[in-house]
């Protein structure tokens, strides 16, 4: 586990009590401010005599996360932590509070019922700055200090050497391949460029050397007893231990089932029911339509300051290429100048390869562009788009229609460009949460695939809750 993602789980813990103590407070100013609207006034004074013991409440919201370890670090691929995480905390919250009540009404106090009803909604609110707030202060630390995750990998022969050089060329700055751990006696010798650290008859030794933080055991690279044995010795001191798989199909969606006592890996076809289409388009919709309404003052501010800085347009309009590989109308705020170089003139400064073209300096974006460009602000005007029904709030990111072929396929990368036309473009997606412009172009199709075979409306959540803290950090954007 890496330090960083130990740092956010005390600050979670810490920020999170804050906002139920944050909660609390906030319940009582609400309800002096209905109280014109209620059929009993109440004052101040009055309220904090009526509300649930702060206390009481705060005790046992201590006394719940011990028993439940809610703070324990966990292995997440997401920024900002889970939605569904989120909601739980909010649930225990409100159940303490109800206890407290229910006991002290028990006990002859006359507790305000309107209190319990507000505290759910206000709850959710300060828990949700609490935790956007431990996050921000993460990643700054990690940007800051990295501390990346440091992996070894278990096992020998062809499939090790793979998974090996697949760590060290992926370019991530969250992983460090250190060597490999050789099962025992392991005969054959071992001749790549990372060393081995061990074998797994001194694998705790191992660990405290190499100060490991995640094993990947290569499929058949040990025996049965051996793995049983690492996880045993990776438990104690803290270590994830990962089971290596071959390639996942892109039709199938994977799932961990037990059938009889047995634990399987159970491979489904992914089938994007109507019923599906129908939830996330509703979804969709609600969420854009309020967004346009409660984002129009910035809308307004950005088109001033683009109409005032350079000559054009306000709006950016060119063609994207959408599901099925259709082509439709994108729109962005104007971010570039109108006279600029060609993209062709451009082409020996592109830092990015295939199907992607990004300069980090690109000498055609204004000043207020790449302001926009950072905290994408330039990519509001996409939610008319969502209206319209050519993007969702969710999805792969849309590419120029230039940059693929003139059918919206990709001659060369077939397979993915298929499975991408599958759903609508989005809004944010997997890209923009794990690293946005930082990644590679075989990292997007990677995510590009996973965000289908893993569809669900909870993955839309976590990805809709972490997306405005990776833009907060402005990390990937250029």
């Amino acid at each position: 586990m890496s330090q960083a993602r130990r740092i956010y789980c005390r600050l979670q813990s810490v920020f999170d009590l804050v906002g139920l103590i944050a909660s609390w407070y906030g319940v009582v100013e609400l309800r002096l401010l209905l109280n014109p609207y209620m059929r009993l006034q109440f004052s101040r004074e009055e309220l904090y005599g009526l509300a649930p013991p702060l206390p009481a409440v705060v005790l046992l919201w201590v006394l719940t996360g011990l028993w439940l370890r809610t703070y324990r670090p966990k292995p997440s691929h997401y920024v900002g932590g889970a939605f569904v995480s989120l909601v739980e905390a909010v649930a225990v919250a409100s159940t303490l509070t109800i206890v407290v009540t229910f006991f002290s009404r028990q006990l002859g106090a006359d507790m305000s019922r309107s209190f319990v009803i507000l505290f759910v909604p206000v709850a959710l609110v300060t828990l949700i700055a609490a935790r956007y707030i431990a996050n921000i202060i993460t990643a700054m630390f990690e940007k800051k200090w990295p501390s990346p995750e440091r992996i070894a990998v278990l096992g020998h022969g062809p499939e090790a050497r793979g998974l090996v050089e697949r760590v060290r060329s992926a370019g991530d700055h969250d992983a460090i391949m250190t060597g490999v751990i050789l099962p025992q006696g392991c005969s054959g010798e071992w001749d790549h460029a990372v060393p081995v650290l061990g074998t797994t008859r001194t694998l705790a030794e191992v660990i405290n050397r190499a100060q490991l933080s995640r094993i990947i055991v290569v499929n058949g690279g040990a025996t049965e007893q051996e793995v049983d044995e690492c996880g045993v010795v990776s438990r104690r001191m803290g270590v994830v231990v990962s089971r290596s798989m071959g390639p996942a199909l892109c039709e199938t969606r994977m799932a961990i089932t037990d059938l009889c006592g047995v634990r399987l890996l159970e491979l489904t076809p992914i089938f994007f029911t109507r019923k599906n289409e129908i939830v996330k388009r509703c979804f969709d919709i609600a969420i854009a339509a309020a967004a346009l309404v409660l984002l129009a003052p910035i809308f307004l501010v950005f088109f001033a300051l683009v109409k005032l800085t350079s000559k054009g347009p306000l709006l950016y309009k060119a063609p994207r290429v959408g599901k099925g590989g259709r082509h439709f109308t994108f729109l962005k705020l104007r971010s570039m100048y109108c006279r600029q170089p060609a993209r062709s003139a451009l082409a020996s400064h592109n830092e990015k390869a295939e199907h992607l073209f990004k300069i980090k300096k690109d000498p055609r974006v204004t000043p207020v562009g790449r302001f926009m460009r950072r905290y994408s602000i330039d990519e509001l005007p996409q939610l008319i788009n969502i209206l319209f029904g050519d993007m969702s709030l969710v999805g792969p990111r849309p590419l120029p229609a230039e940059d693929l072929d003139p059918d919206g396929m990709s001659a060369r990368f077939r397979l993915w460009s298929e499975q991408r036309s599958r759903v609508l473009p989005g809004l944010t997606g997997l890209w923009q949460i794990r690293g946005r412009s930082d990644l590679t172009f075989e990292r997007m199709i990677e995510l590009d695939v996973e965000y289908i075979r893993t569809w669900s409306l909870g993955l839309d959540l976590r990805i809709l809750m972490e997306t405005p803290l990776v833009v907060v950090t402005g990390r990937g954007a250029y």
